[in-house]
């Protein structure tokens, strides 16, 4: 499994192999959570990414998949340009990957609360 490219000050959090269904085809390959994005690859071809602020909505549903058995998947609602989609991923222990998920995108909102653009100075600092 070859890495995806990371962008400067990413980092990979998770990695799993899934299948992806997204646009009406399905697709195995390998998910990955990074510190800022959620991608889905197959070898060295990125299928599927989006940045973690595009999430609108993440649940567990239990879907049909091969052969007719009902598996958990991530159902992720995203936001486009042109209105909301879905994309659907069976990956193993879809509740952790919920977590872990959630958990980056509220660490994601933290960071970006706390930082104005103002230089910070100690608060002993009274010139």
């Amino acid at each position: 499994m070859k890495t995806p490219c990371l962008n400067k000050g990413e980092k990979i959090i998770l990695q799993a192999q899934g299948t992806l269904e997204y646009r009406g085809s399905r697709q195995l390959g390998y998910l990955f959570l990074t510190n800022k994005r959620l991608l889905f690859m197959q070898v060295t071809k990125k299928i599927f990414e989006t940045d973690l602020d595009g999430i609108i909505d993440l649940s567990i549903v239990k879907r049909i998949f091969l052969l007719g058995v009902r598996v958990k998947q991530l159902c992720i609602t995203l936001n486009y340009r042109r209105g909301q989609g879905r994309v659907y991923i069976a990956v193993k222990n879809p509740g952790k990957w919920s977590e872990m998920i959630k958990e980056r995108m509220t660490l994601m909102l933290a960071e970006r609360w706390g930082y104005n653009g103002a230089k910070p100075e100690a608060p002993s600092n009274t010139e």
